[in-house]
């Protein structure tokens, strides 16, 4: 896949309309960084970035779209 379409793969994700949270995975897409590497981040923080809690549902990790979209500075 090419950056240009995991870009609008990502930008779909985050304005799906009636979606409140996304995977980790899913963020780490958006954010542009490995899975692993937001995975490490929540496991040692309880965060993926600054402002933006990991919420565990179970064994489930997910993410708020709103929390990502205001520290990525988006409305």
């Amino acid at each position: 896949m090419s950056q240009e379409t995991d870009i609008a793969t990502a930008l779909e994700i985050l304005n799906e309309p009636g979606r409140v949270v996304i995977s980790v995975t899913d963020a780490a897409a958006v954010l542009g960084i490995a899975k692993s590497t937001a995975h490490n981040a929540y496991m040692r923080t309880g965060y993926l970035c600054d402002g933006v809690p990991v919420i565990r549902v179970g064994k489930r990790c997910i993410v708020s779209i709103a929390a990502l979209k205001n520290a990525l500075g988006l409305s």
